[in-house]
């Protein structure tokens, strides 16, 4: 359990250190160490995507995971307006070819009334829809590193005071500082989100309806002479200034021209890579269960404002039932279809013919949508990882266009006569069977189907009160990914608030 010591040593060097320094003092402390092996040196699909870039994609691997929060006071909500949190985690993975120490997040929060300030890296998810059995959200689906973020918020649905409680909106505002290496040095992130529910908490039937906005910009090219088109780029440094960024944060295209400057593909285009999604929901109170809809359409460079890939986006329906300790609670159904992309013929001065959208792919950020050589959106648009003429090189994705079916369930297994658990043990379930076809620029000879699931558990032992048994067992089966099993175990303690008095 050396390990296991060593996450329990660095939590409590955090906590010493954030006491003598007279700072609130964390509620939640949290210490997990397991092992992941594999049939094939590849980490199976499920056992690593959605996990905020923190497990490799090789195995074995030893790791450690050490966390601590300090979030706000909700038992004095009323009275105390200001309030601020802060939350650590440190990862260490040892044993894998991308093994080392991750800290995926670090962040301090001020929050006066409904309105947050977060400065660091968080944990985030954009997007309605289900945050643990879902195949992803389709622009920030949690799968790669969190991005560093400078970020103003209303986190949660809050009331319009002028609505009596029918109307209420979540949202954000954020810069973010993304890779200071790969084709584009030192870009950075633009984003922003807004979401209307109409419903108040108790009424049966509650609307909502947003979008995600983001685009990738600034920065300086790498190496220009791998740029042939001067339409494209003229000079390493991208545009950056403060009247870009109203540009960027806007959507809108550059008035005039500043040719010493700016190149053809600026102002034809806009500045930066652009991409996002509009999505709308319906939450069904079904007395006994809880039915949720959800529908989240693409944009990239303009199709979906005329409908013309429309067809595109991710369907899903979740039903829960009302019980916690039902033995299936969650039972999630999504389809994702990426193939239209407006079509396959892009004609500029034609808006109606303006397709080939390249999901996740972009001329001049050829990193693409991508964070620490993950993808920061759905995994079912993956990277292209050391082909020749590819990413970082190329385009970040040679598979685009993809069909997915996914099925997600959970609930709680009776523990009545298995003395060494104290609880109910919660499991999740998932797979996903995807129709590949590569991209329009490069469509696959023949389409790669591919079958990936997963089964989780989570045991609470009798022993070491909070003490939880975590164990996964992954398969992958087709023609994407190599066939192959895969399975990690490991323990999780986990100290709250009210147990460390």
């Amino acid at each position: 359990m050396n390990v296991c010591r060593f996450g329990l040593a660095v939590l409590g060097f955090f906590s010493h250190f954030l006491q003598a320094q007279d700072i609130k003092k964390p509620d939640q402390y949290e210490v997990e160490t397991g092992a992941y092996t594999a049939a094939k040196n590849r980490t199976p699909f499920w056992l690593q995507t959605n996990q905020f870039g923190i497990v490799p994609t090789t195995t074995p691997i030893l790791t450690v995971r050490t966390a601590l929060r300090a979030d706000y006071d909700t038992t004095r909500i009323n009275n105390r307006k200001l309030d601020y949190g802060y939350g650590i985690r440190l990862v260490g993975n040892f044993a894998s070819e991308q093994g080392g120490l991750r800290m995926p997040e670090l962040y301090a929060k001020v929050r006066y009334r409904a309105v947050e300030l977060s400065v660091g890296r968080r944990q985030d998810i954009l997007g309605l829809g289900d945050s643990t059995l879902s195949s992803g959200s389709y622009s920030w689906s949690g799968n790669a590193f969190p991005i560093p973020k400078i970020q103003l918020a209303i986190p949660q649905f809050t009331p319009l005071p002028f609505t009596r409680g029918w109307v209420s909106v979540m949202g954000t505002f954020a810069h973010g500082y993304l890779n200071a290496t790969g084709f584009v040095n030192h870009s950075m992130l633009h984003q922003k989100s807004l979401y209307v529910r109409v419903g108040r908490v108790a009424n049966t039937v509650r609307l909502y309806g947003g979008f995600v906005h983001q685009a990738v910009w600034g920065g300086e090219i790498a190496d220009l002479s791998l740029i042939n088109n001067n339409d494209i780029a003229r000079e390493k440094q991208l545009p950056s200034r403060f009247r870009d960024y109203f540009y960027v944060a806007t959507g809108l295209r550059l008035p005039g021209s500043d040719n010493n400057r700016l190149t053809n593909f600026d102002y034809t285009n806009r500045i930066g890579n652009h991409l996002g999604q509009v999505d709308l929901g319906a939450d069904i109170d079904l007395v006994r269960y809880n039915l949720f809809l959800y529908r989240q359409s693409v944009f990239d460079d303009g199709s979906l404002y005329y409908l013309l890939n429309i067809a595109d986006g991710l369907n899903g329906v979740r039903l829960r039932r009302n019980n916690p300790d039902a033995l299936v609670r969650d039972v999630l159904v999504e389809y994702l279809n990426t193939t239209s992309q407006g079509g396959s013929v892009f004609v500029i001065d034609d808006p109606m013919r303006r397709g080939r959208d390249d999901y996740f792919n972009h001329s001049q950020f050829r990193d693409g949508w991508s964070y620490r050589q993950r993808g920061i959106g759905t995994p079912f648009i993956t990277p292209a990882l050391g082909r020749a003429g590819q990413w970082p090189f190329g385009t970040f994705t040679d598979n685009n266009r993809v069909r997915v079916f996914h099925v997600g369930l959970a609930g709680s297994l009776p523990t009545r006569g298995w003395f060494v658990f104290s609880d109910r043990v919660q499991y999740q379930a998932k797979i996903s069977v995807s129709r590949n076809y590569g991209t329009y620029a490069m469509p696959l000879a023949k389409r790669k189907d591919q079958l990936s699931g997963l089964l989780s558990l989570t045991a609470p032992l009798t022993v070491m009160k909070g003490l939880l048994v975590v164990s996964s067992i992954a398969v992958d089966e087709g023609e994407l990914y190599t066939n192959n099993i895969g399975l990690y175990v490991g323990v999780r303690k986990v100290w709250h608030k009210t147990l460390l008095r």
